[in-house]
């Protein structure tokens, strides 16, 4: 009987060793091809070379968070990431000179990579004032996009115009301005347009996307109501975009700068 009482807290005490590298509070960033967000995590000991705890992400002041939970060696973690309204992301990580650098996966293809180092009690904790809208956003989604349309005429004529916007993670959207060129047989000019319009609305109404299966919606409250609207379907391929609007099946092809 005292031989599998030792042998129970040897592995025990194993499985704590194992794990050790990647138990504790962690910051740091993740970066994918809309820019970087500030990240941190909370990482313990769940027994049987698992580790479970919650990944952080935040947008100024907006934070979204993630459950941790993973199979784990010395210096390798494999697991998931599951998001509250049940999206799972594949994780990846790696310990080495006491830093994780780490991986995050959907539908089998990196879509952001963090780096992180362990936190120390002298940092000043992250602005968590703003909390989370629980709603999910394509990451692939989050960036600077940009649609060119050209036209030319029979005169000799001929010009283009862009306009661009903005999809920030936290669901907000911002106008990432046009321009407009022409020439001529005689003539050239270069011009940049104003606001957009339409993105001046739909800011003034603290509007925020989101996204459901392959569609794009805005969330709206007005008076106390909350009214999803679905905006349009979107793909998104080698860094173009294609939205098909909802009700006109109009579509508009971007592209990521």
């Amino acid at each position: 009987m005292k031989t599998l009482i030792y042998l129970s807290f040897f592995f025990m005490s194993l499985s704590e060793t194992i794990a050790q590298n990647f138990i504790g509070n962690w910051q740091g960033q993740v970066q994918g091809n809309g820019g970087a967000l500030q990240a941190e995590m909370s990482i313990t000991n769940a027994g049987n070379k698992q580790i479970v705890g919650k990944l952080h992400l935040y947008s100024g002041a907006t934070l979204e968070s993630y459950e941790l939970k993973c199979n784990v060696n010395p210096n390798n973690a494999s697991g998931t990431l599951s998001y509250k309204d049940g999206t799972v992301f594949g994780l990846e990580m790696i310990w080495q000179n006491n830093t994780i650098q780490q991986q995050i996966s959907y539908n089998n293809q990196v879509i952001l990579q963090g780096s992180f180092s362990k936190k120390t009690e002298a940092t000043k904790p992250a602005d968590t004032s703003t909390k989370p809208d629980g709603l999910f956003r394509d990451p692939n989604l989050v960036g600077i996009w940009t649609h060119h349309e050209n036209y030319s005429s029979n005169g000799g004529f001929y010009g283009g115009s862009s306009t661009s916007i903005v999809l920030h993670a936290d669901g907000t959207i911002d106008d990432g301005g046009s321009s407009t060129h022409v020439s001529g047989p005689n003539s050239s000019g270069n011009s940049s347009g104003g606001e957009n319009s339409v993105i001046a609305q739909i800011k003034a109404v603290g509007a925020r996307w989101f996204t459901k299966g392959n569609i794009l919606y805005w969330r709206i409250t007005i008076n106390g109501k909350v009214t999803d609207v679905p905006n349009s379907k979107y793909y998104i391929e080698k860094g173009a975009l294609l939205l098909t609007d909802y009700n006109t099946g109009k579509k508009m092809l971007y592209y990521k700068k």
